[in-house]
């Protein structure tokens, strides 16, 4: 068999041909939609990284977040907490406070209900004491009786106390001062002049002197020296026997 160079040459040159042909328009294409392709691939995933990088720190931007919101929550709830418990103590205390105080406005309420109660049996008991006594001295009125007065009213007088006593000095001091004697019925001659020269004797001097009657007294005798008053009869209230001299306004 015989080698035909031209045959060769021509084939080798063909073979360039389609080498060169396949390069220029079928490789380099597709190295160039590879190089694309991969290009794309890597931008993809470069994107991706990214896209995951963000996402990772998204994730922990929200983890970091929900720990503070978690954390300032817990904080507010405690504070929360502590304001709750303190407004606790503090209307427990004012209600203690309070029920103390209703405690002692209702103790002394009921002290002031039984010192009320207290006062008015007593004011009661004495009411039906003196009316029982009023009823009782009233059935002995009389001339005896006015005469035991008599000297009762001369008894105090000698006891008056002193800053009384200059009491009565001085208002008999006053000019145109004079003595008011009332009494039930007219005294006996000697009663009468026991009495003024008991009366002038602790006023010091001697004053002009005013008689009247009156029979609601039952018996007894009143002495009025200007605003000054000495008094010992039945018809005054007992509490004010022995008790000296008082104003009669």
């Amino acid at each position: 068999m015989q080698l035909d160079w031209t045959t060769f040459l021509l084939q080798i040159v063909n073979f360039l041909v389609l080498v060169w042909l396949l390069k220029r328009f079928l490789y380099q294409p597709v190295l160039a939609v590879i190089a694309r392709r991969r290009e794309g691939i890597e931008q993809a995933l470069n994107d991706a990284r990214e896209a995951e990088a963000k996402a990772e720190k998204l994730r922990e931007d929200y983890e970091s977040k929900l720990t503070e919101q978690n954390s300032a929550q817990a904080s507010a709830l405690a504070r929360l907490a502590d304001e709750v418990a303190a407004e606790r103590v503090r209307r427990l205390a004012r209600l203690d406070d309070e029920l103390s105080a209703e405690r002692e406005r209702q103790a002394a309420l009921a002290d002031k209900q039984a010192a009320d109660a207290g006062r008015k049996a007593e004011e009661a008991a004495r009411a039906a004491a003196l009316g029982f006594v009023t009823r009782l001295l009233g059935r002995l009125a009389g001339s005896a009786l006015d005469s035991r007065l008599v000297d009762m009213l001369i008894e105090d007088l000698a006891k008056l106390p002193t800053d009384q006593l200059d009491a009565l000095r001085e208002a008999a001091a006053v000019a145109e001062t004079g003595v008011q004697l009332t009494t039930a019925r007219a005294l006996a001659d000697a009663d009468l002049d026991r009495l003024l020269q008991a009366l002038n004797s602790a006023l010091g001097r001697t004053l002009p002197l005013t008689q009247t009657i009156d029979p609601d007294m039952q018996s007894g005798v009143r002495i009025g020296v200007g605003p000054w008053m000495l008094a010992a009869s039945l018809a005054d209230e007992l509490a004010f026997f022995r008790s000296g001299a008082r104003r009669a306004c």
